[in-house]
């Protein structure tokens, strides 16, 4: 153990410390504007998208009500676990600035993060460490790559964070220094610690009861009791602010019986755990790989290690103290500290804290100027790269969020309907890209008629949009007849995955055409449902008249009719990647051209079984003939070229992608008809001609 006294930074060590961290700053300031542009939520996006939906539904009611509005479990809409801070914020900044709540939760979260950075710089003081040596320990802290990936999350975190350092500071500080005005931060941090995550705020009182048993021991023969009255003076208000706010939330979630699992008696072997959840091994080896994948990278947190041994013992205590703050929620909360990566934006600044601190006891030392510089640029080299890897290709993604099935609740439900989900238990997050309330059933409750009827009962004066049904979930028949009896289809109309979608049977046809025209990724009409064809088939229709999925069929076409005919109605194969429009006779496309010569140019092929010379005449096709007609003002048809297709007689005609090309001239603009009749023996048996893309040129 080296007993000099601690080394203060020179000059020059100083500005490098400086310089340093303030790279380290600018690069933690890129990183959390990567994919600043995305709606998407990477990172435990069921949360963050519970913490949103939150805040669109405060900022779409105005309402700023502590039992604020979460619409995910039914009525009524509230259910609140945190008190509302940070939703309030975020919905007051998009309001004053007019940017989306997504880039206002990242901009909120952003700047309680750099909040929390002085609070650091003050305990640092409080540890005797230099101002020069400082700089290098905050380094450490924005160089990580779980602080750039989360600190801009749309989540409550940084902000509880925020005030638990504040807290810790500000305690010490009052009672050490008799001064009111630390007092008054104390209980203010120490309150929205309490209010915007309790696990949080008890995590900070860990150091700061610690530090306060010291000095009431100290002070054991002196005076102690004013000791203690400052210290009671500073946690008082939080605690009572605290406790009031859980017996509120509590008795709010008790007003919807489908909340009842969220009160804090039946979350409470979830979020303090037992002895078996403490001691479990497997509950270890998830929060070892988070520590090891998620918060820093191993290389760095092992030479950290070996230096610590090395030559650190001049802070052993402090950096001994951070570990411990750092380990013992994960004992204290063994569950949520292995199920939930996000919570350890609380306490991975201890830890990166504790590796700063390393690099200061050696900074502190009489070593080469040379160690004292490239063990902290080691270490924040090393914590960007690993942000590179892991965290950047995710990150950088510019998604519109949600899903092709969020994108057409949004278009064919209603901004007030309810949509009734059944299979993702209460996962906010196709409610909140659906921009919709929701009436969510968790497995159990599904299982249980009465609830489901009173659910349902309690939506008495709203219209509900969809009910959507995951996988094969028990309880879904008489969910179904419930909401059946409110209007909804009976059977699935869409699909997406595994996710059916029953929509309102008065709106069925309209929804289904919706549906079509928008092709919604990866959502389909269910099993069963056809596409109404009705109105297309033996009737001349107008281009201009017919649906975007309808129009759908002609996309091949350069330039698109005009107008068509077809006895069977329009329909097209791009199956395999290859345009394929069924021209089965008679079919007629009629054209708009200006005056001059053109080109028409395309494929035709017709499946051998068609054209089977096995086949006896009757049972095949005869041939189809092609013929293009220019359009006299008058009425009448003149033909300008013709194709007989015939691939039972002709073998040229037979495979794919025949060719089909008809040159022609208009001496003056007009319409021409493209005609696919019967062939010679006028029968239409089997003439399964498909034409491929067209051009007229």
């Amino acid at each position: 153990m080296d007993s000099a006294a601690p080394r203060s930074p020179s000059l020059h060590e100083s500005r490098f410390a400086l310089i340093l961290f303030l790279a380290c700053l600018g690069f933690h300031f890129w990183g959390i504007t990567v994919g600043w542009t995305s709606r998407a939520l990477p990172g435990v996006e069921f949360r963050q998208a519970q913490t949103a939906h939150s805040a669109f539904w405060i900022k779409a009611e105005d309402n700023f009500s502590p039992a604020y509005p979460t619409p995910i479990l039914g009525k009524p809409w509230s259910i609140p676990m945190e008190f509302p801070l940070y939703q309030w914020t975020v919905v007051v900044v998009s309001d004053v600035s007019g940017w989306s709540l997504t880039k206002s939760g990242r901009a909120v979260s952003i700047a309680c993060f750099y909040l929390a950075l002085p609070a650091v710089f003050l305990l640092l003081r409080r540890w005797r460490v230099a101002p020069g040596w400082r700089w290098l320990v905050l380094a450490v802290v924005v160089s990580c790559p779980f602080y750039i990936f989360y600190a801009r999350a749309f989540l409550i975190e940084t902000m509880a964070l925020a005030f638990g350092l504040w807290f810790w500071v500000a305690f010490e500080r009052a009672v050490e220094d008799r001064s009111k005005a630390w007092l008054a931060v104390a209980a203010l941090a120490g309150t929205g610690a309490g209010l915007v995550k309790v696990t949080t705020f008890i995590l900070y009182l860990l150091p700061a009861g610690a530090w306060a048993v010291r000095r009431l021991w100290a002070a054991r023969r002196g005076d102690w009791l004013r000791e203690a009255a400052w210290m009671a003076a500073a946690v008082a208000v939080p605690w009572v602010a605290t406790l009031w706010w859980l017996n509120y939330s509590d008795a709010t979630k008790a007003l919807n019986p489908l909340a009842s699992f969220l009160t804090a008696a039946n979350l409470q072997e979830f979020n303090l755990g037992t002895q078996a959840t403490r001691f479990s091994a497997e509950m270890w080896a998830r929060k070892a790989r988070i520590i090891g994948e998620e918060l820093t990278w191993i290389p760095v947190m092992a030479l950290c290690g070996v230096a610590a041994l090395a030559a650190a013992w001049s802070r052993w205590r402090e950096i001994l103290g951070c570990l411990l703050w750092f380990g013992t929620v994960l004992v204290l909360f063994p569950v949520l500290y292995a199920v939930h990566d996000y919570y350890y934006v609380a306490n991975a600044i201890l830890l990166l804290v504790a590796m700063g601190l390393v690099v200061v006891a050696l900074a502190e030392r009489k070593l080469p100027r040379a160690v004292v510089f490239a063990l902290p640029v080691l270490l924040v080299a090393g914590q960007a790269w690993r942000y590179a890897r892991h965290y950047y290709p995710e990150q950088s993604l510019i998604q519109a969020g949600g899903s092709g099935l969020t994108q057409a609740l949004r278009t064919i439900t209603n901004p007030g309907d309810v949509i009734v989900i059944l299979g993702q238990d209460w996962n906010s997050i196709v409610p909140y890209y659906a921009q919709r309330r929701a009436l969510m059933f968790r497995d159990d409750r599904a299982r249980d008629p009465k609830a489901v009827t009173e659910a349902i009962a309690r939506l008495e004066g709203e219209t509900i949009g969809a009910l959507l049904i995951v996988g094969k979930p028990d309880g879904e028949q008489w969910l179904i007849d419930q909401c059946n009896a409110r209007g909804l289809t009976y059977k699935p109309v869409a699909q997406w995955h595994d996710v059916m979608v029953y929509l309102p049977q008065a709106r069925r046809t309209e929804l289904i055409h919706s549906l079509l025209d928008n092709r919604f990724p990866e959502v389909t009409l269910a099993p069963g449902v056809e596409w109404p064809r009705e109105g297309l088939a033996g009737q001349w229709r107008d281009y201009d008249s017919l649906r975007l999925w309808q129009q759908n069929d002609f996309r091949g076409m350069q330039p698109h009719p005009v107008r068509y005919f077809s006895t069977f109605g329009p329909a097209m194969d791009d199956s395999g990647g290859r345009y394929r429009y069924g021209a089965h006779p008679v079919t007629r496309l009629v054209f708009a051209l200006p005056a001059g010569p053109h080109v028409l140019k395309s494929t035709l092929e017709m499946v051998e079984k068609a054209w089977a010379l096995a086949d006896e005449d009757s049972e095949t096709t005869d041939g189809v003939e092609i013929t293009l007609f220019a359009l006299e003002p008058g009425g009448g048809r003149r033909q300008l070229a013709t194709r007989y297709f015939d691939p039972r007689h002709n073998e040229l005609d037979r495979g794919n992608e025949r060719p089909l090309e008809m040159m022609f001239t208009l001496p003056a603009a007009g319409e021409v008809e493209l005609f696919f009749g019967p062939g010679p023996k006028n029968k239409d048996i089997r003439d399964w001609i498909q034409m491929g893309p067209l051009k007229i040129k």
